[in-house]
């Protein structure tokens, strides 16, 4: 568990080459979904985050200019997904991207909707920072963990954010 600002604590899933899994509820993800992320494990041990996660994260949260994309991940989902999330991860902290510009990164500039469902399904918010991609017309579009959350997260990479739109001239759209 790592505190995490206004979003109060983050439940942390890792494995030596990397972050497997965030839950920003606070709580253990349901063990069908650890146990695909790690199957190596027969139970899944509490302990401290490692010192280069929890060091980074909380230099993070109190608004130190770190980018938690920078982390070790292990990426576990489609071949599309993870194309995706690598993609997303290319997106610098206070900078945002359209779901169409992240389908044209992917080189994929039709799928939309499955950049947003891979979004959707993202294991690692903030270090795969979701909440980066926006919708056309500069809105918000979605959150897993919901709006509130999104904008505290833009806001805090100092993103210019009014009620559920980014402001222009941070957007880069196709």
């Amino acid at each position: 568990m790592i505190a995490a600002g206004a979003l109060g604590r983050l439940w942390i899933a890792w494995a030596p080459d990397g972050v497997v899994q965030i839950e920003l509820s606070g709580e253990p993800a349901p063990e069908a979904v650890w146990r695909r992320r790690l199957p190596e494990l027969a139970a899944l041990p509490e302990r401290d985050a490692p010192a280069s996660v929890a060091d980074l994260l909380a230099r993070y949260f109190a608004g130190e200019p770190v980018d938690p994309a920078t982390l070790p991940v292990r990426l576990a989902g489609t071949k599309f997904q993870e194309r995706a999330w690598r993609a997303l991860r290319a997106v610098p902290r206070g900078a945002v991207r359209t779901y169409a510009g992240l389908a044209a990164d992917v080189g994929s500039p039709r799928a939309t909707r499955a950049i947003g469902t891979a979004m959707g399904a993202n294991p690692l918010p903030i270090i795969v920072p979701c909440h980066r991609c926006v919708a056309s017309g500069s809105m918000l579009g979605g959150y897993s963990g919901g709006l509130d959350k999104k904008r505290y997260l833009l806001e805090l990479e100092g993103v210019r954010v009014e009620g559920d739109r980014v402001l222009l001239g941070q957007l880069d759209l196709l």
